[in-house]
């Protein structure tokens, strides 16, 4: 896959023509004859020919003139065409380097998976980032990805989608124990990371962590809410907006937290920037409890309407909720997936696949999806993810193998070995 930008294979091209399409004479060693092929009987070795076959083969003293005459003028045409092509790329060759943008990325290889990376060492404190790699969204060249057992965030340099990078990471056991999602604030100078907590006492959090240098990212503000306690014949008791969250989607500068745990629905209020961390604080704006959202696992917002789907109430549920006011929320009813699915993009549910403002542009080549189960993260091709939710697969058949295949949109029998059409 080349890096070079357009400009610049340009200008290497045309260096190459000029170099190439040189007057230059040809000269066969057998013959020493200047500008036709060798004939069968030129081709004879020296001692298959007679004497006087050899003295007809040799040259004669006008026609060595002549052939260093040719050589020489031919070496002086080269001569310039290189200082031709010097000049040309002297002239081309900054412009062609300056066009390369830091985000210009190189066009995909017509295979479904670009480039991976796993990382997860049991009992290793370094070499464990990607232990359970569960949500990832992508801003510019990184991908901040958020692992369920290295209680953290992953800073991933995927400039080159075909050999990511770990760069930078955070991580806390205490403040941000199995975390489950992460988001890009609006502001784009943090990540909002979501945090389950321990399974006993399901103590979630919802945190900002500064990721202004990718290289060195930190938690700057943290908000908890529950309390728990314990019946005495083996059974628990929770009080809190934040006991077992499970879900969460950014808007501007409020996180809807879904707490499937406790059927809820909370609404936090986040920093307005990374810079703002020491006077403000993240706080609840309000929170609903229902049981149409019990045992909720996933949210989407859309136009202040916010979508959950609640598997504790059937597979296809989805509690509809207006949270133009997040201090008033208000359940407006109770839907499927289908009947909301011209609404809803498909891709939108699915926790695996990286969010970010490039899925927003249809022509961008990439998409990355991450595996908890292998502690992976792959840069895949668009296409491929474009072919997968039409046909209503998971993201994940294009990691399963180098290839992935279709034929017009249509999936084959074999939906694991993919080639692009011409």
């Amino acid at each position: 896959m080349s890096e070079m930008s357009p400009l610049l294979v340009l200008t290497h091209v045309y260096t190459n023509q000029i170099l190439y399409h040189l007057p230059l004479p040809f000269y066969h060693r057998s013959t020493r004859r200047l500008g036709k092929n060798p004939t069968p009987r030129d081709t004879f070795s020296s001692h298959q020919r007679t004497p006087s076959a050899r003295m007809r083969a040799r040259p004669s003293a006008h026609a060595r003139t002549r052939a260093h005459t040719h050589t020489v003028t031919a070496h002086r045409a080269r001569s310039r065409a290189m200082r031709v092509a010097v000049v040309a790329c002297a002239l081309f060759l900054p412009a062609a380097v300056l066009a390369q943008h830091a985000f210009d990325w190189p066009s995909p290889s017509p295979t479904s998976r670009i480039g991976a990376l796993t990382e997860c060492v049991d009992g290793s404190r370094t070499a464990r980032r990607l232990c359970g790699a569960i949500a990832a969204v992508v801003r510019e060249q990184y991908v901040y990805v958020v692992a369920s057992r290295f209680d953290g965030v992953a800073v991933v340099d995927a400039y080159r989608p075909e050999a990511l990078n770990i760069v930078g990471h955070w991580a806390s056991f205490s403040l941000a124990r199995r975390p489950k999602a992460i988001a890009m604030h609006v502001s784009s100078s943090y990540v909002v990371v979501l945090a389950y907590g321990e399974s006993m006492l399901k103590k979630s959090a919802v945190l900002a962590v500064d990721v202004s240098s990718p290289a060195t990212p930190e938690n700057v503000a943290r908000f908890e809410d529950c309390g728990s306690g314990d019946y005495g014949d083996g059974r628990r008791w929770y009080n809190g907006t934040l006991c077992g969250a499970s879900a969460m989607e950014v808007v501007g500068n409020t996180a809807f937290v879904v707490v499937g745990d406790t059927d809820r629905l909370t609404a936090v209020k986040l920093l307005s920037d990374v810079s703002r961390a020491g006077a403000d604080t993240m706080s609840s704006l309000g929170s609903i409890q229902s049981e149409v959202l019990r045992n909720a696992r996933a949210i989407v917002v859309e136009n202040s309407i916010a979508y959950i789907k609640s598997d504790g109430v059937c597979t296809e549920c989805v509690a509809v909720v207006d949270v133009s006011d997040p201090t008033a929320m208000v359940v407006q009813a109770q839907t499927t997936l289908d009947a909301i699915a011209s609404t809803v993009p498909a891709w939108r549910w699915m926790d695996n696949l990286a969010r970010g403002a490039h899925r927003d542009n249809s022509t961008f080549p990439y998409d990355w999806v991450v595996d908890p189960v292998y502690s992976s993260i792959t840069s895949v091709a668009r296409e491929c993810i474009d072919v997968v939710l039409e046909i209503g697969d998971s993201p994940s058949a294009c990691v399963g193998r180098n290839e992935f295949s279709y034929d017009g949109g249509v999936a084959e029998s074999d939906a694991y070995a993919f080639t692009l059409e011409p």
